[in-house]
């Protein structure tokens, strides 16, 4: 067998070898592999399993009345019309103490009872107490401590209503008015909001920071604001009727590529991503201009790890599509199995090289005499 003719049934081999390459790559392309952050961006059909573990939650687009609002940060605090101090009229020390910081109190209920310093048999005692109802939100006193005239002991607020003060610039000042509705959230509730109006606005600007401050009566009737909470206030300033609104957790993408997930079957296994439009927002809904309309679903919650999904449900039309015409899949294993021809032809050529060499010296050697 010549050289040339191992040379010829090598490239045969090395054809054969790549077939299963051109077979994995030709006529379509292949889909995501686990694991990989591939954005979704044609429907999506999940299993009710999947459905599950996303624990989506979907609401309906509804037309509404939208405010616009002014965005302003601050921090709860005290009525001073709402707020008193306790405190002793003679010298003495502390020979009682009825209440505790924390502690909600009525008008006229005994806080404290201070012994006099004036000789007596016994020393006369004096009772103070609570002069609004309230909760003790300060205590300066220990027993038997010594207290003086006009000793500050305790402080006690009636908490059913406060204070939001916040601050605004100087150029949001014209937007700001006595009376607007506000909506003020705080950390410690961020899934509520609690109702107010501007009452005051300051006189002056801070010649440093260059704002006004303001302050919003709230209603607290459960008492579950405290004073010095953080507090973000959104001042309505204006108004837009019959709009398409969406809570803004269901919009995501960045400006120019703003998108949504709408539910397009009952059972809510079926979702389409939709290009929207927005217009304005306040602090809980969106304005959507395009893309969604009354009534239908969009997906509030598992939106963003929704579009990561890979389709693993088949939808009706795709059950009805002849399979024929469905694109081929490729193998799991296309990759391994491409690597051991490669790997299997590399050690054919070495063989056929190391025979074509053997062969070549044979034919070159001396006969022997």
């Amino acid at each position: 067998m010549s050289y040339s003719l191992f040379r010829k049934l090598f490239a045969c081999f090395l054809a054969l070898a790549a077939t299963p390459v051109l077979l994995a790559h030709e006529g379509h392309s292949h889909g995501p592999e686990i694991g990989t952050d591939v954005i979704t961006t044609g429907p999506v059909a999940i299993t009710a399993e999947a459905k599950t573990n996303l624990a989506l939650k979907v609401e309906e687009a509804e037309l509404r009345t939208l405010d616009k609002t002014l965005t302003v940060i601050g921090h709860i605090e005290a009525i001073p019309s709402r707020s008193a101090a306790v405190s002793s009229r003679i010298a003495g020390r502390v020979v009682d103490i009825k209440a505790l910081e924390g502690q909600m109190v009525k008008k006229g209920e005994p806080l404290i009872e201070v012994e006099s310093l004036q000789v007596g048999n016994p020393p006369p005692r004096v009772t103070y107490s609570a002069p609004i109802d309230g909760v003790v939100t300060h205590r300066d006193l220990v027993l038997n401590g010594s207290v003086q005239p006009d000793t500050h002991l305790m402080e006690i607020v009636d908490m059913s209503e406060l204070y939001a003060e916040g601050q605004i610039f100087e150029g949001q000042v014209a937007r700001v008015q006595k009376g607007q509705k506000v909506r003020v959230s705080v950390e410690s509730f961020p899934d509520e909001t609690f109702d107010g109006f501007v009452e005051l606005i300051g006189a002056s600007l801070d010649p440093q920071t260059r704002t006004l401050k303001m302050w919003v009566r709230v209603g607290n009737s459960e008492l579950r604001l405290r004073p010095n909470m953080r507090a973000t206030l959104h001042i309505v300033t204006d108004a837009a009727d019959s709009v398409i609104a969406v809570p803004h957790s269901a919009v995501l993408g960045e400006a120019g590529n703003l998108f949504a997930f709408v539910q397009t079957d009952e059972e809510g296994l079926i979702y389409e991503r939709r290009p929207v439009v927005t217009g304005i927002r306040d602090d809980k809904y969106v304005e959507i201009i395009e893309g969604i309309y009354p009534t239908e679903k969009v997906v509030t919650l598992g939106n963003y790890q929704l579009q990561y999904v890979t389709t693993t449900a088949p939808t009706e039309a795709a059950e009805d599509a002849n399979p024929h015409d469905a694109p081929p899949v490729a193998t799991p294993g296309a990759g391994r199995t491409v690597l051991t021809w490669m790997i299997g032809a590399a050690v054919l050529l070495l063989a056929l090289n190391l025979v074509a060499m053997l062969m070549r010296g044979r034919s070159h050697a001396p006969e022997a005499s």
